[in-house]
């Protein structure tokens, strides 16, 4: 074995990806949402409290500004949920396909539960703000069924590069959902061809294939 060629070879896979790069996918491409971390300190801050996953997972998602564009080995591809069985993405479909009351969905009593005991989202310190919040998402699923899915760049003029769907690319290049889980949910329902996404981070056996295309289609 070359060393020296072994190592450089490493170093190139773990080098960071342009953390900004956008790339557009087909939002049915991104079937699985990634749920484990091997710290509490990667994992996304939101989805640290409990209530987006089941009980048998920990966490959900790398952050997405300090882990963003890295390459990561070991088993954390592996350990993921069906985005169809994701809290957040049954409650929403349960409210806008089915027209079911914020109020009667699991998520929001999870989130509720979670303010009342202490640990605010998002903001939110009380049932009521979070009630305002979910009416915001209301008014989201309007303007994206009235005028179409738009990237965070033209709603905030650049001012939020941080500010898109963002994913993880496993070592078999299957898509994992990382943040931004109402946008993603509304594109779904919505039958939105294709959302622009940040790769938060990759497997090191994907990114060792530096021939293959991302897969966007």
């Amino acid at each position: 074995m070359d060393y020296k060629y072994e190592t450089e070879r490493t170093k190139r896979l773990q080098r960071p990806a342009d953390p900004f790069t956008i790339r557009h996918v087909n939002p049915d491409r991104i079937e699985h949402v990634t749920v484990y971390t091997d710290t509490v300190d990667n994992a996304q801050d939101g989805e640290r409290h409990p209530v987006f996953t089941p009980l048998n997972t920990r966490f959900a998602g790398f952050f997405r500004t300090a882990r963003a564009g890295t390459v990561f080995r070991g088993e954390w591809d592996r350990r993921s949920i069906p985005f169809d069985e994701y809290i957040p993405y049954v409650g929403l479909r349960r409210h806008f396909a089915d027209g079911v009351d914020w109020e009667a969905t699991r998520y929001y009593q999870n989130i509720v539960d979670c303010i009342t005991n202490g640990a605010p989202l998002w903001g939110c310190e009380t049932e009521s703000e979070f009630r305002e919040r979910c009416e915001e998402l209301d008014r989201l699923y309007e303007r994206i069924d009235r005028e179409g899915y738009r990237s965070a760049d033209e709603l905030r003029d650049g001012k939020l590069q941080y500010d898109e769907v963002a994913i993880n690319v496993g070592r078999d290049g299957h898509l994992l959902f990382n943040d931004g889980k109402h946008r993603l949910s509304m594109a779904k329902m919505l039958n939105v061809d294709t959302v622009p996404v940040r790769v938060i981070v990759r497997h090191q056996e994907w990114a060792a294939g530096s021939d293959r295309e991302f897969p966007s289609s």
